[in-house]
């Protein structure tokens, strides 16, 4: 049956294509009334096969016989990605916790790490899921071992030891983990992984390194492809389960190759603290969702929540949006000076981070609005939790004026009740219900006036007109 039904899309898909009007992400938003755990794998393997192999290979094939074409198509890519596969269990919901980057650059030094984790631990960060502790660039000293040719901390900054601050962490509850880069130099010119892959791969799992964060610095022009794949087979090799995030920046066509290289694979250029970097960013990233799922998450770059000159509005868009697009959720402020009450509740939505933490919810795409990012206006974005009939919605204003909706229509986001269903609806941000509407009704859902830069995302359950819902947590709702 799904297959089956994979099958009549793809045909849809056919139409759209051969029109013109093909792009990734309209074929996100042409398929959005299906469930999509079954159609982002087939998005993502004719996507593939056409920017590879051409408009008219593809119609020569489809008109022969279009289920054969289909079907040979998806063969080639499963064998094809299953090939060089990574295989280390990890990621199967986007990582969470703090990098020193965004707040320090290279200004880090042991005892600003041991603060970040005190403060994580005093707020219980860690049980809200912020369980990566990681430092960036700037840890190493500028020259390897004599012996063993080997990695070493900078001794000023790191007098303890990078071994004795991982099993500091790990007792705390934490998982650590490091930088470096697939270049002959880090970004900041200390010495670089390439060439030195698997003696670098040994001494970060000697040392209980958890995550890997793999720049991109310092190439000497050898592919993307080779350099990532060569630090993925290291790490494996090491028997330790090592999270590997590829910091590529997107380059050289990366959303080929890294999902099946990386547990999460960077997107775009570094983000900054404005709203048009956060909005650039997501939009840069927005491409490349149907590639993303268990396993091979995408990274628009580091939460710039709580830092910069971003309203409480802006950050609370920025978050949202993070959430929604199931990208890593790594804070990085200066714990101790940027951690207000306002922040504070911005990064411990649980509903929010429910989201970004359940494998079963995509990302989501954009179907109403400005689905470009072009224009300063508003976009409405959606994804669902097929099993609960659940359908996530966000809001976002990106202009710098008030939005003015007032009312919105349930059936365009693809709820669509029955005679004898209706649909509860829920603020996740202010946790209060909105309503419980019947088809009629929901064809006029009263949406409040956003100011600048601000969003509402909104949790759509649809239920038999007989039952009972009460929930003091939209994301973990009790029903009776």
């Amino acid at each position: 049956g799904t297959y089956e039904h994979s099958l009549d899309l793809a045909a849809s898909l056919f139409d759209a294509f051969w029109s013109g009007s093909f792009s990734s992400q309209q074929s996100g938003t042409l398929l959005l009334h299906s469930p999509l755990h079954r159609q982002l794998d087939l998005i993502q393997i004719l996507t593939s096969f056409i920017e590879k192999q051409g408009k008219a290979l593809f119609a020569i094939m489809f008109v022969l016989h279009w289920r054969a074409a289909i079907a040979l198509v998806m063969i080639l890519f499963a064998t094809k990605t299953t090939v060089s596969a990574l295989d280390n269990g990890l990621g199967i919901v986007p990582p969470m916790g703090w990098n020193s980057w965004n707040a320090f650059h290279c200004d880090i030094d042991e005892g600003k790490i041991k603060i970040a984790a005190q403060i994580m631990l005093d707020h219980n960060l860690v049980d809200f899921g912020y369980k990566y502790l990681n430092i960036d660039d700037c840890w190493m000293s500028p020259n390897r071992t004599t012996h063993g040719n080997q990695y070493q901390a900078d001794a000023e900054k790191f007098p303890s030891g990078i071994p004795a601050l991982a099993d500091s962490l790990h007792s705390s509850g934490f998982k650590f983990g490091l930088y470096t880069s697939a270049g002959t130099n880090t970004c900041q010119g200390f010495p670089g992984s390439l060439h030195h892959e698997q003696v670098d791969a040994q001494t970060f799992a000697s040392w209980g390194v958890d995550y890997l964060k793999y720049d991109n610095c310092y190439s000497q022009n050898i592919p993307s492809i080779d350099r990532y794949t060569t630090m993925k087979n290291a790490l494996n090799a090491t028997g330790r389960p090592i999270f590997y995030s590829i910091c590529q920046w997107g380059f050289e066509d990366s959303w080929q190759w890294a999902p099946s290289v990386g547990n999460v694979w960077r997107t775009t250029g570094d983000i900054n603290p404005t709203w048009g970097s956060i909005r650039s960013n997501f939009w840069q990233s927005q491409q490349h969702i149907h590639r993303a799922g268990p396993g091979h998450w995408l990274d628009p770059d580091m939460l710039e929540v709580g830092n910069g000159n971003l309203t409480i509005a802006e950050s609370r868009s920025h978050f949202s949006l993070w959430c929604l697009a199931k990208a890593p959720l790594l804070l990085g402020m200066d714990l101790n000076s940027s951690l207000t009450e306002d922040i504070l509740n911005i990064i411990t939505n649980t509903n929010l981070i429910g989201l970004n933490q359940d494998p079963n919810i995509l990302p989501a795409q954009c179907f109403q609005g400005n689905c470009t990012g072009v224009k300063d206006d508003w976009s409405v974005l959606v994804t669902s939790r097929e099993e609960e009939s659940t359908t996530i919605v966000m809001i976002v204003n990106w202009s710098n004026d008030e939005l003015a909706l007032v009312s919105m229509m349930g059936q365009s986001w693809g709820v669509v009740p029955t005679l004898n269903e209706e649909v509860h609806i829920m603020d996740l941000w202010s946790n209060e219900s909105v309503g419980i509407f019947d088809f009629e009704q929901l064809k006029k859902i009263p949406i409040p006036t956003l100011i600048p830069h601000d969003c509402r995302v909104y949790q759509l359950k649809i239920m038999p007109k007989d039952r009972h819902f009460v929930s003091t947590e939209a994301a973990t709702s009790v029903e009776k």
